[in-house]
């Protein structure tokens, strides 16, 4: 299977602009579908869905097929499928497969590496991580998930040490097999601030080690901020190497909650994305971005949010010194 072409490098006139695979998963909560046992047929009709919709890049997620534990010729289907239709897999991201958590941290290594060995065998060439803790049962039930306060991440030294040992131990395997690795910010785990990004970075020191910088994820969260978005944003941006784009309104009835948070379209949620992505451009980032959203009809409202995102792109250069 042959590599897709690479994402656009820092100063090119592309600017790549891909979908998240996650608006194939039906997002209702108390409603699963098991998209791996559906097979090869309908992986290729959800697919369709996100190219009609204007996507010729997509994010690949374990959240809609297991790809890291899927079987050889299974992975080799879902090439074909992503060939035919004339599709580029900008990464392929593992969620809740945190490498410090408390009882299954061994297991969660060994699919991570797994993972890599997935994305080097379809052609991928980045894997998204993060610390994102498992769900607890009363995300699973008839709410959002986020919308379910849980513990924060234990923050502690020896903690902190194991995860970058385990992330540095993952990034070398990975970089033996050319691939990327890039961390993604998550409300209330080790990483989710400016601070958490450079003490990250500092403490595993790899070169083919980056930053998701998904603010929506730090934004929605129903305990209170720990620092505003721009703050984050800024401390990510040396370090961008993909880019999960998403919104949400959010207020408070007090100082200290309780908050009501809810997903809208990129463009009209309460974090200035022509702001940041003025910034990001100047600093040399021409993507990939990947638009995501959760909840109701997630493949039109990912549609409506690159047609926000590829205007805005087209305006922020228009404005640029000549």
């Amino acid at each position: 299977m042959s590599a897709p072409p690479p994402p656009s490098e820092p100063g090119s006139d592309e600017l790549v602009v891909g979908g998240s695979v996650l608006a194939l998963v039906n997002q209702s909560p108390g409603v699963t579908t098991d998209h791996h046992a559906l097979g090869p047929r309908h992986w290729r009709r959800q697919v369709d869905r996100l190219v009609r919709a204007g996507f010729t890049e997509v994010d690949l997620t374990d959240g809609w097929l297991p790809i890291p534990t899927m079987s050889g010729p299974e992975r080799q289907a879902l090439g074909e499928v992503l060939a035919d239709a004339g599709v580029r897999a900008l990464g392929l991201n593992i969620s809740r497969h945190s490498l410090v958590d408390p009882e299954r941290a061994d297991e969660h290594l060994d699919y991570s590496l797994r993972a890599v060995d997935a994305a080097a065998e379809l052609g991928v060439p980045l894997l998204g991580v993060g610390f994102h803790p498992r769900l607890v049962p009363e995300q699973k039930l008839d709410r959002m998930f986020w919308e379910v306060a849980v513990e924060p991440a234990d923050r502690s030294d020896a903690v902190w040490d194991l995860a970058a040992d385990r992330l540095r131990r993952l990034c070398a395997y990975a970089g033996e097999r050319g691939i990327q690795v890039s961390i993604e910010l998550y409300e209330d785990t080790l990483v989710c601030t400016a601070a958490d990004v450079e003490r990250i970075m500092t403490a595993v020191g790899a070169p083919n080690l980056g930053v998701n910088p998904d603010l929506g994820n730090t934004f929605r969260s129903v305990t209170p901020q720990r620092e505003h978005w721009l703050q984050t944003f800024r401390g990510a941006l040396p370090h961008l190497d993909l880019w999960h784009v998403k919104n949400y309104t959010r207020a408070s009835l007090g100082v200290d909650g309780p908050y009501a948070v809810a997903p809208t379209v990129l463009g009209e949620g309460m974090i200035d994305y022509r702001l940041l992505v003025g910034e990001a451009l100047a600093a040399g980032f021409r993507g990939p971005f990947v638009v995501e959203h959760y909840g109701g009809d997630a493949v039109e409202m990912q549609r409506r949010g690159r047609d926000y995102l590829l205007g805005l792109l087209d305006d922020l250069r228009a404005e640029q010194p000549a």
